[in-house]
């Protein structure tokens, strides 16, 4: 549903969000993600004011008195983690597409519940980004992900925000600077949030947008560049097991053999990896197959406890380590595998790598989330049942 407003009611309602926006801005310490909603009363012609007036209970209540044009604020959180990063090679947790309604990944699009209508304004407010260290090329040298005086955050159609002395600082929906400038001592902390420095947004007042879509997303350095070459997606070659102590299983763990060569601090421990569409190689014959594909496909991922290399002259990994399906037993303290995992072992698995069908992982520490405030028109009917 979209509204025809006259030229009067669109300068009032300018002005009513701009002083909203200035006391909001002016208010330091809240956190509330309640929606503020500020009310217009078509009848008042659209005054801004706040209506004070009771109604005579000998009187019927005016039906144009019974409505109301409203603004919504609306939280739009996003996560690069969600989106399509099997099938999308071409995205990046610092580049890629989010599809405004809908449920699921669609596609091939990241996608949000609600689809904004009747938009006056958008603007982004926080950023909340990996810390790791950058690897500078093939030297052992790395630098500060923070070391950067600000960044740009970038959706494609909603530019020109704010006056610059380029084209990259007009063109950007965010101006990004660490909430906390990190000392050197802690550099490599795990996230860094970042906050909009210019702390306005794209405004619509004149004609509101009927309904937006999508939203184009990059994030870049102030020379436009990518901040952070990560590969944080990688194609799985072969999954075995290795030990170091064949008596004990608890010296045991899973080599996730891969396709894709990565640099060492993109891959710690402690970091959770999640796996997708992973086939082991002998699923037709044996059902503790099936059995290992639903443990390395679960939804709570791995935890990396390790990493190694194929073969050692090469500069980056191509293998991460992960705890076997086994438990830790509180009453024997002993680990304990899965009688399925034993099963397989004897029957298929070995400990060298041989190919697997299919399957990718995503490393989901080095994602980046994202939170927009969007300004929607809506027409509230009825709003005075309550009172009445």
């Amino acid at each position: 549903m979209s509204f025809n407003f006259t030229e009067s009611m669109m300068r009032q309602m300018e002005q009513m969000i701009g002083e909203e926006d200035q006391q909001h801005n002016n208010e330091t310490g809240n956190n509330s993600s309640e929606n503020r909603i500020t009310e217009i009363n078509e009848e008042d012609n659209m005054s801004g004011e706040e209506s004070d007036f009771s109604l005579d209970s000998d009187m019927e209540p005016d039906m144009e008195q019974m409505e109301k044009i409203v603004i919504r604020d609306i939280n739009v959180t996003v996560s690069s983690l969600d989106r399509d990063w099997y099938n999308r090679t071409d995205e990046t947790p610092y580049k890629f597409n989010v599809k405004l309604g809908g449920s699921g990944v669609q596609d091939q699009y990241l996608v949000t519940s609600y689809e904004p209508k009747n938009v006056v304004s958008v603007g982004v407010d926080k950023m909340i980004v990996t810390n790791r260290n950058i690897d500078i090329s093939y030297s052992n040298a790395a630098a500060e992900f923070t070391r950067y005086p600000y960044l740009l955050l970038n959706v494609e159609n909603i530019d020109y925000t704010t006056y610059g002395t380029n084209t990259k600082l007009e063109k950007s929906l965010g101006l990004m600077t660490p909430l906390i400038t990190l000392p050197i001592s802690l550099a490599e902390s795990n996230h860094v949030e970042f906050k909009n420095t210019l702390g306005s947004s794209k405004q619509y007042y004149h004609n509101p947008l009927a309904s937006l879509p999508k939203l184009d997303i990059s994030v870049t350095t102030p020379l436009g560049d990518n901040p952070n070459n990560i590969n944080d997606v990688l194609e799985i070659k072969s999954i075995f097991y290795q030990t170091t102590d064949v008596s004990n299983t608890s010296a045991e763990y899973l080599v996730i053999q891969t396709n894709t060569w990565f640099f060492p601090k993109q891959y710690q421990a402690g970091d959770v990896v999640k796996f997708d569409n992973y086939v082991y190689r002998d699923t037709s014959l044996y059902a503790e197959a099936s059995s290992f594909n639903t443990f390395i496909n679960r939804d709570i991922g791995h935890q990396i406890i390790g990493y190694s290399t194929s073969d050692v002259s090469k500069l980056l990994k191509d293998r991460i380590h992960i705890c076997t399906p086994s438990s830790v037993s509180t009453t024997t303290g002993d680990n304990v595998e899965y009688s399925w995992y034993t099963n397989l072992k004897t029957k298929s698995m070995g400990s060298t790598p041989i190919d697997d069908i299919s399957g990718k992982l995503i490393n989901t520490n080095l994602q980046t989330q994202m939170i927009f405030k969007i300004k929607v028109m809506d027409k509230e009917t009825n709003f005075m049942q309550g009172i009445i």
